[in-house]
């Protein structure tokens, strides 16, 4: 899956039935409805800004593309 014409959303109930009709993103999360699970451990996101390349700004979705030869992102 992608978000090109020929694997975008669009296009995504041909590999994945469910995600056709009110199973696609976005999804609403009710907080009424979510529970804590204590186990789970914290999630974070880092990168290293130097290594990416290009970011595509598209008016959907952003883009970025890494160089992580190093491991760093």
């Amino acid at each position: 899956w992608g978000y090109d014409s020929d694997n975008g959303p669009d296009q995504w109930h041909k590999n994945y039935p469910f995600a056709k009709g009110r199973h696609q993103s976005p999804i609403e999360i009710n907080n009424k409805e979510v529970h804590y699970d204590s186990s789970l451990l914290p999630w974070f996101a880092s990168y290293d800004p130097g290594s990416a390349k290009t970011i595509l700004n598209n008016g959907k979705t952003c883009r970025v593309v890494f160089d992580d030869s190093f491991d760093r992102s």
